[in-house]
């Protein structure tokens, strides 16, 4: 019994001793690799400054620029940099905050000195960390943190920032927290309260990094925004959904944007809501344009050369894009106000045409003339009239409740009826808009768009 229990404690540390060497040379080609595809990168350069290697881990100095002149050509010459501290140590044993167990964990630390004229934060740590423990399978789990920040004035105050996450061979799911952001301006303060990062993948890393479509959703959540002194937004949500349709391999984007409660000056507006979505996109042209953009920057990282090459890209391919019908809609725009509620939808593709150039795509009447569009509005009748009577007061310059801004606003609403721009319905205003080959039409009434 002894003699097995020695074996297995000396098996142990063996595995303990040996693995790290195993680990070293191919943590050191990755690193080469990761330098090399920053700089393949258009407007971005790496280099590793200095390499510390030792028997359980290596750090590394890599120095990051960006050429500002790819963001505004008046920048030429001018450049950001920041110096990256990348911290590895090689498992099995590690017992980092994110495990005991692992195959490594690297520290990925961007020091910040130089901003210190501008910003203060606590002397002992880092502006940004990230810190990843990679397991045996290939899964990792990751933490990152920014320090509670304020300016020398105390104008700007930064609460700080916590986030975790963790990747599998089925999903990604990443959370982060930040309780508050304070700049105290004179004439527009502005707070930002319970701020929420959610992340969830539905796939796993290879899948992810192709570039096409999968299954995913991301949140960005803040529980009340104050601007200036008289406008609260709370409940603000602003949501990032894609997803795959395994058959047809066709994806869809979703962005929705949601405030729970806008109040402004005593102006009350709630439950306001945007939801935008593009549908039918071919996955098998996101796939190949990713690819194509990979072995492009491998070759290349003139802008220039990058930027043609993708342009001729995109003008072989097109038709695999246009192919499957791609949409462009609105799936919900609504709100509430004390006086009644709104909502309104839309919907819009492209006609059937030949392939156009890429030229054609850039030219507004193109769109006009091919683009298949229907929108529907709805609003109660007591908001439209609390609405025109609003306008109407403030082109008078007379109070909301003067008789002749009700009877002008009035006017305005019945003349709409009389022309066939909207009806009244069970006390509610309707209006319907198709667009067609450059001819708009609300219910009945046609008129021309170019």
């Amino acid at each position: 019994m002894k003699k097995t229990l020695a074996v297995l404690v000396f098996t142990l540390v063996a595995a303990c001793i040996v693995t790290p060497k195993i680990i070293a040379p191919t943590y050191q080609e990755k690193m080469a690799d990761i330098v090399s595809n920053i700089n393949n990168a258009p407007g971005y350069s790496a280099k590793i400054v200095s390499t510390n290697a030792a028997w359980f881990g290596a750090e590394n100095k890599v120095l990051v620029s960006f050429d500002t002149a790819q963001i505004d050509p008046a920048l030429q010459g001018e450049k950001l940099e920041a110096e990256l501290v990348i911290e590895t140590h090689y498992g099995p044993l590690l017992f980092s905050r994110n495990g005991v167990f692992g195959l490594y964990e690297t520290d990925i630390r961007f020091v910040g000195e130089t901003l210190r004229n501008e910003l203060s934060w606590d002397e002992s740590i880092p502006l940004y960390q990230l810190s990843v423990l990679g397991g045996f399978t290939g899964n990792f789990k990751l933490a990152d943190t920014i320090p509670a920040l304020s300016n020398p004035t105390n104008t700007f105050t930064f609460s700080g920032y916590a986030g975790k996450g963790e990747m599998n061979d089925k999903e990604f799911i990443y959370e982060g927290v930040l309780n508050q952001i304070d700049v105290d301006d004179t004439y527009s303060p502005t707070k930002a309260e319970g701020l929420t990062v959610s992340v969830e993948l539905n796939a796993d890393l290879e899948t992810i990094m192709k570039g096409g479509f999968y299954d995913s959703m991301m949140d960005l959540s803040l529980d009340k925004l104050t601007l200036g002194m008289g406008t609260e937004l709370s409940g603000i949500t602003i949501g990032l959904s894609s997803a795959l349709d395994r058959e047809t391999q066709l994806g869809s984007l979703e962005i929705g944007y949601f405030i729970k409660e806008v109040a402004y000056e005593g102006f009350t507006v709630s439950d306001l809501a945007l939801v935008t979505e593009l549908d039918n996109l071919s996955n098998k042209f996101f796939l190949d344009y990713k690819n194509f953009s990979d072995s492009l920057l491998a070759e290349t990282n003139s802008p220039d050369s990058i930027y043609g090459a993708l342009f001729v890209f995109m003008q072989d391919n097109i038709d695999e894009l246009l192919t499957a019908k791609p949409e462009f809609n609105i799936t919900d725009f609504s709100g509430t106000f004390s006086e009644g509620s709104f909502s309104a939808s839309l919907t819009s593709k492209l006609a059937d045409i030949s392939t156009p150039t890429i030229d054609e795509l850039t030219i507004p009447e193109f769109w006009l003339y091919n683009a298949i569009v229907a929108a529907n509005i709805e609003a109660d009748e007591a908001l439209v009239r609390s609405l025109a009577e609003r306008f109407i007061a403030d082109k008078m310059r007379a109070p909301v409740t003067a008789p002749e801004v009700k009877q002008q606003a009035q006017i305005i609403i019945d003349g709409l009826i009389q022309q066939g721009l909207m009806k009244l319905e069970n006390d509610k205003y309707l209006s319907e808009i198709t667009i067609e080959e450059g001819q708009g039409k609300i219910y009945e009434m046609a008129f021309p768009l170019m």
